[in-house]
């Protein structure tokens, strides 16, 4: 438990907690706080802090909401937001750049909680990554592979037993995510990201694995 003096010094209130990192720079601070004030009602709080970090030095805001059963006010979200940057392996970026591109924006609409929209776009993400893995694999079938179904291309053109079964298990997570009706009730958005991750995984041994048998001869 915390307080804060808001209001100009008039109200001091209890909060949950203080941000201990910052939304812009996302890196671990102890910020410095500046002033908070009531929104419409006393049942939020909107407070300002600084940045202490010296590449920063940027402000952003705390929205705290009264919990009347605990007695304080909690933190519900801190802004502006900056996402995280998104790292992928280079390997996995030079055979599907749009992968690349797709899952980062993916992943940053899920940072601004939007996860309704993040989880279509992991499904996109994921088509091109194994369409684009399968032309590099087979360039002369690459008309073919690009008109087939995802499962279609996946059942018939990937050969690497864990890309398959990785990716085939995506697939079906990520048609949740833009079906009406889910057919994977005891899954989410993290199991989706998670067979992505093990399928770039994959993509990305085999790949390092060829090139390393190529250059030891």
């Amino acid at each position: 438990m915390e307080e804060l003096i808001i209001n100009g010094g008039r109200t001091r209130i209890s909060v949950s907690v203080l941000p201990d990192f910052c939304p812009i720079c996302n890196v671990g601070i102890n910020p410095e706080f500046v002033n908070g004030l009531y929104c419409s009602t006393q049942q939020e709080v909107d407070a300002l802090f600084l940045c202490p970090m010296s590449k920063c030095k940027k402000m952003f805001i705390a929205s705290y909401r009264f919990e009347s059963m605990k007695g304080f006010y909690f933190l519900k979200s801190l802004l502006p937001r900056t996402p995280k940057p998104v790292t992928v392996a280079a390997e996995v970026v030079e055979i599907s750049p749009q992968f690349a591109e797709i899952f980062t924006q993916a992943t940053q609409a899920e940072e601004y909680g939007l996860n309704e929209v993040a989880g279509v776009g992991y499904r996109k993400s994921l088509e091109y990554l194994i369409k684009d893995y399968c032309v590099a694999q087979r360039p002369d079938q690459e008309d073919d592979i690009k008109k087939r179904p995802i499962a279609q291309v996946i059942e018939s053109f990937v050969t690497n037993e864990n890309i398959k079964q990785c990716a085939k298990r995506a697939i079906w997570l990520g048609n949740d995510e833009t079906h009406y009706v889910r057919k994977w009730v005891d899954k989410d958005i993290k199991d989706l990201k998670m067979l992505i991750q093990l399928t770039v995984n994959w993509i990305q041994q085999e790949v390092l694995t060829k090139k390393l048998l190529e250059d030891m001869k």
